[in-house]
C-alpha cells in the first residue's frame, strides 16, 4: 500500500478505530486521511490521539455533512497534497472491512491504474442482514437494467479510485450515500472499466451502526438510478411534440397548396426526419452518453426505428381486429412496452459503449 492513500469518513467511531488504523500503517499504508464528519464532542480525543499519529491526517467537519461530502473533503485534499501517489483506496470505519481486504484493493489499484476497483461482498451468506441483501439486490438489478452493466456489489464503500478519475469524481453530485451511485453511473458514461474483487462480508450486531437513513438515502439513490431513464422520456417526450408540432405547421400552413395526400405524406416524411434526428441527439448525447463513431450509431438507430415502427402497426392492428381493442388504448398500450424495449435495445446495441484497451483508455485520460 506505499503508492495508496487510505481515506476514512468517519461519523461517532469507537476506540477501536485507532487500532485499525495502527493496523493499517503495519501493513505498509503509505497514508491515511480520516474525515471526522461531525461525531460528538466527548469523541474528540479519539481524533486527537489519531492526528498525533505520523502520516495520519484528520480532517475535521464542524457538523454531519454526509459521507458523500466527506469523501470530497479528503479528494480535494489529496488531490492537493498526495497527487504523485497512484491513488486512493476508501474503506469504512465500522469494521466492514478487514486490514487484509483493504490491501487487496491497494494491491489492485497499483497493477491496474485504469479502472475502478470495487470490493464485493457475497450477500448469499447467511448474516447478511435482510435490508443489505433487499437494498443491494434491487439497486443492483436496476443499475444493470438502466445502464447496461451488472456489478455484484452497488453499495460497497470499499472502493480503489486511480488518481487521474479524482478530479472528475470530485465534481460529481451528492452529499451522501448517493455520492457512491454517481461514481459508478459516471464510470459506466465514461466506459472506465470496473475490477470487482472479493472481500468478507462482516456485519455487527445486524449493521446496528450505519448511518444509512432507509428511507431518505434510498429515495436519493433510486432518484440518481433513475435519471438515465428520466432523461430517456424526456427526450421521447420532446420529440414527440416537435413530431406533432412540425406536422401541423407543414401540413396547416408551409404545405397548404399541396393536394391533400400529397401534404400528409410531406408533412409525415419530413416531421418524422425532424423528430428522429432530435432524438437521436438526445439519446447519443444526454441520456446514453456514447462516444462511438456517428455512423455507426446512426445506422443502428434508424434500423431499430424502422422496426419498433413495423411492430406498432404490426401489434396494434392484431390487438384491434383480433383482440377487439380500441384502437387508442392498445397504441398507448403497446408504444408504451416498445419504448421500454427500445431502450434496452438502445443501451446494449445501438449506443453500446466500444470496448476500449488499457493503454487507449490512459492515453484518453491524458488527454482530457
Amino acid at each position: 500500500m506505499k503508492n495508496c492513500a487510505i481515506i476514512i469518513p468517519v461519523l461517532n467511531p469507537t476506540i477501536s478505530l485507532i487500532d485499525y488504523v495502527h493496523r493499517l500503517f503495519a501493513e505498509g499504508a503509505a497514508e491515511i486521511i480520516i474525515v471526522n464528519d461531525g461525531s460528538k464532542e466527548e469523541l474528540t480525543y479519539i481524533f486527537t490521539e489519531l492526528n498525533m499519529v505520523d502520516h495520519c491526517t484528520v480532517l475535521t467537519h464542524d457538523m454531519n455533512k454526509g459521507k458523500g461530502r466527506a469523501l470530497k473533503t479528503a479528494f480535494e485534499y489529496f488531490l492537493k497534497t498526495y497527487q504523485h501517489l497512484d491513488g486512493v483506496v476508501t474503506a469504512d470505519a465500522d469494521g466492514q472491512h478487514a486490514v487484509e481486504d483493504v490491501c487487496k484493493i491497494a494491491l489492485a489499484l497499483e497493477t491496474n491504474e485504469s479502472g475502478i476497483i470495487l470490493g464485493v461482498r457475497d450477500f448469499g451468506e447467511a448474516n447478511v442482514p435482510f435490508r443489505s441483501l433487499l437494498g443491494n439486490r434491487t439497486t443492483s438489478f436496476f443499475f444493470q437494467f438502466l445502464y447496461g452493466y451488472k456489478l455484484k456489489d452497488t453499495q460497497t464503500g470499499l472502493r480503489g479510485l486511480p488518481t487521474s478519475e479524482l478530479p472528475r469524481i470530485l465534481e460529481l453530485k451528492g452529499e451522501r450515500y448517493e455520492y457512491e451511485i454517481n461514481m459508478l453511473i459516471y464510470a459506466k458514461k465514461m466506459n472506465i472499466p470496473f475490477n470487482e474483487i472479493p472481500i468478507q462480508t462482516l456485519y455487527f450486531d445486524n449493521n446496528s451502526s450505519s448511518h444509512y437513513h432507509s428511507v431518505f438515502d434510498s429515495i436519493k439513490i433510486f432518484s440518481k438510478l433513475f435519471s438515465g431513464l428520466l432523461r430517456y422520456c424526456y427526450s421521447t417526450i420532446l420529440s414527440g411534440l416537435l413530431d406533432i408540432g412540425s406536422f401541423i405547421l407543414l401540413n396547416s400552413v408551409i404545405l397548404v397548396g399541396l393536394p391533400l395526400e400529397a401534404r400528409i405524406f410531406y408533412a409525415t416524411f419530413v416531421s418524422r426526419v425532424l423528430s428522429s434526428a432530435s432524438n437521436f441527439y438526445m439519446n447519443r448525447t444526454f441520456v446514453f452518453s456514447n462516444q462511438n463513431k456517428l455512423t455507426h450509431s446512426i445506422f443502428k438507430y434508424y434500423l431499430l426505428c424502422i422496426g419498433v415502427m413495423l411492430s406498432s402497426y404490426i401489434l396494434v392492428t392484431t390487438a384491434t381486429i383480433y383482440m377487439g381493442m380500441n384502437v387508442i388504448l392498445a397504441k398507448i398500450c403497446i408504444d408504451l412496452l416498445l419504448g421500454m424495449i427500445s431502450h434496452q435495445i438502445q443501451l446494449y446495441w445501438v449506443f453500446k459503449a466500444v470496448e476500449t484497451t488499457k493503454k487507449q483508455m490512459i492515453g484518453e485520460r491524458n488527454e482530457r
